[in-house]
């Protein structure tokens, strides 16, 4: 009888599980139900014509190696943006050499490589208010800084700008809330560990506000901010940052953008004395015809305090770059580029690895976006 009662309860809690699992599974599959997947890959092939003895493009951001094919980046996502009172989510899984770039400390860092070049750059779950003019994102996701994304084929050029690589942080994890409060003006708000931190290095945490302007097919204008404390040599130091971004299009072809970025720390050199750092950028992207483009960016980055770019004393980066842009081939975009970089200080580097204070690149790109 005792074993007749124990199966009976058996399979009672089988059929509760199994009941439950059922409605968990149709909740999940209702979630994931008409998500978006998307990607790309990005290759490239950089050659510095100093040729370096060391084989590093000194201060750049994904294009490190000089005279070396890379894969930068292979991308997986899966998205679903948050309908009017209903849930949404965001997986974003990178594999290539930008991943060791863009990790969050925090995030698995160990002597294999495999481990090191696989980044999750944005994971969250998301909820749209029901009025349909916003919503909030819980997790890991991407900066609202900058002219320039992680995304390649969200950019006009290969290389990255200073200002993407040492001026802004690239992710955040937290608490966002976006809101539209009419067709032309909207803002984020948010709370985070930080700078591109996955776990919080302090107790404090960080804010985050941006306001942006839209006047259609002309003007696209934002201010973002963020305050708040991160780690320094001597313990927990505020930072602050503003960026402004705005895209005109003055005619059909023509789109220009302009990028300002100041930033600073309190005890952020050697943990004692103040760091700033601010800089400015600008691109004039003109399409030819509806497959080639070519773009011109122009920026200087001014590290008074070497805070940023590790140079004692400090120093003021310059670049130049064109890029030319083609897309003949469907989802298959191809880029050539030329960039020129210059420093009030020798911080290059000739084939002989003697110091110099400019350094020249020829670099072609291939992205298959899907």
């Amino acid at each position: 009888m005792r074993i007749r009662l124990m199966g009976i309860a058996v399979g009672v809690a089988v059929a509760t599980v199994a009941a439950g699992t059922s409605s968990y599974a149709a909740d999940v599959a209702d979630v994931v139900k008409g998500a978006k997947v998307s990607g790309y890959v990005d290759t490239t092939y950089t050659y510095n014509l100093n040729d370096p003895a060391s084989r590093v493009n000194a201060l750049r951001v994904f294009d490190t190696e000089a005279n070396s094919f890379l894969l930068n980046n292979s991308e997986l996502s899966f998205t679903k943006d948050a309908p009017a009172g209903g849930a949404g989510f965001g997986l974003v899984l990178n594999y290539g050499t930008d991943a060791q770039i863009t990790q969050a400390a925090g995030s698995v860092i160990s002597p294999d490589t495999l481990r090191n070049d696989f980044d999750i750059q944005e994971a969250y779950a998301a909820y749209g208010f029901k009025s349909g003019k916003g919503w909030w994102r819980f997790g890991k996701f991407v900066t609202l800084h900058g002219a320039e994304v992680i995304r390649s084929p969200g950019d006009y050029n290969i290389s990255r700008s200073f200002l993407f690589g040492y001026a802004i942080p690239f992710t955040h994890t937290g608490l966002r809330v976006h809101y539209e409060v009419g067709p032309m003006l909207s803002g984020h708000l948010g709370v985070n560990n930080g700078w591109d931190n996955l776990k919080d290095d302090g107790k404090g945490k960080t804010a985050e506000l941006q306001v942006g302007v839209s006047l259609p097919d002309m003007l696209a204008l934002s201010v973002t901010g963020m305050y708040g404390p991160e780690a320094t040599t001597a313990g927990q130091d505020n930072r602050g940052l503003i960026d402004v971004v705005a895209t005109l299009t003055p005619v059909d072809a023509i789109t220009v953008v302009v990028n300002y970025d100041r930033g600073s720390q309190v005890n952020g050199v050697g943990g004692t004395s103040p760091a700033l750092w601010q800089g400015y950028a600008a691109y004039l992207n003109v399409g030819l015809g509806e497959k080639h483009s070519v773009t011109l960016r122009g920026e200087i980055f001014d590290d008074q305090d070497g805070y940023r770019t590790s140079f004692v004393g400090g120093q003021t980066l310059k670049e130049v770059t064109l890029t030319l842009g083609c897309k003949q081939i469907d989802n298959l975009e191809m880029r050539a580029e030329y960039r020129y970089d210059m420093s009030n200080q020798d911080v290059f580097e000739d084939d002989k690895g003697v110091a110099k204070d400019t350094q020249s690149t020829v670099g072609v790109q291939f992205i298959y976006s899907f």
